[in-house]
């Protein structure tokens, strides 16, 4: 039996905590690409239809001619999902390589995570989801009174999160400061996703609040999280049929949640019967 060794506590300097990792050597992880299926392009189908407030028996050749841009018949709008699908399955592979490598970096660290810096994460994260709820017209309790989501569960999975979300920083913040990186102004936009206009208004605010300096740690670290999957070992293999469909079916789980949700609530100002799903619809506009 493996006996589990403590890990010292990090230097704390100022405000922030030093943190190493046992190596820096690239990571090694394995990614699954999404197998799209028949089953997918019916549910994206179904939420399209859902969309524009319309049962699916009602979207007929002469239906997507008159509403989807870029289709003239249900075959053509079914090739365009599974076309969108596919890029849309290639774009989440990239984005599950980001996470595992980040997950993997974050197994290095050589440091336990400090009480204050988890309570840390956990604060902004609940008060993330109390936002999200008031967008809605609802406390948080009651979102996840209707979300079928107990308080005590929701209490252990946001512990959860915070300590990933923790581990993460410190491990980039090991990375960074191993690997000498540093953030050049001109990288901004890219690194906090934002137009040149939004970034200087930002950085503007920034500087007035004294945030400046916490926001461009922010750049560093989420620099070290590309170079960290740019440079990582990746194995891609397909999801099976079976995973497949366990997939779908927990995406259709979700889709009726989801409506059930937005007709029990509707979001102020929104109209009940339509919105988004987790089904991942297609680049096509409706009309």
């Amino acid at each position: 039996m493996a006996i589990e060794i403590s890990k010292p506590q990090p230097i704390r300097l100022g405000d922030r905590y030093l943190y190493t990792l046992t190596s820096y050597a690239p990571v090694e992880v394995e990614v699954t690409m999404e197998l799209v299926t028949e089953e997918d392009i019916d549910l994206t189908l179904e939420s399209l239809a859902d969309e524009a407030g319309v049962a699916l028996a009602d979207v007929d050749d002469e239906w997507v001619r008159a509403h989807a841009v870029g289709a003239g018949t249900v075959a053509e709008l079914r090739e365009r999902i599974r076309e969108d699908r596919l890029q849309q399955a290639r774009r989440l592979a990239e984005r599950d390589k980001q996470e595992r490598a980040s997950e993997a970096l974050a197994e290095r660290l050589g440091q336990a995570l400090p009480a204050d810096e988890v309570a840390r994460y956990r604060a902004m994260l609940l008060r993330s989801n109390e936002l999200d709820a008031g967008r809605m017209g609802l406390a948080l309790d009651d979102l996840l009174a209707r979300s079928g989501l107990s308080r005590s569960a929701f209490d252990a999975t946001l512990d959860q999160e915070a300590e990933v979300m923790a581990s993460r920083e410190a491990a980039f913040s090991a990375f960074a400061s191993e690997r000498k990186l540093k953030v050049d102004d001109s990288e901004i936009p890219f690194l906090l996703g934002l137009s040149a206009a939004e970034t200087r208004e930002l950085l503007e605010s920034a500087r007035r609040s004294g945030g400046f300096e916490d926001l461009r740690r922010q750049c560093l670290i989420t620099k070290a999280s590309h170079v960290v999957a740019a440079e990582c070992t990746c194995a891609y293999r397909e999801e099976t049929p079976e995973e497949a469909h366990e997939r779908g079916q927990r995406l259709r789980d979700a889709f009726e949640r989801i409506k059930v949700l937005r007709e029990t609530s509707p979001a102020p100002g929104s109209e009940g019967g339509k919105g988004g799903s987790p089904a991942g619809g297609p680049d096509l506009k409706l009309v």
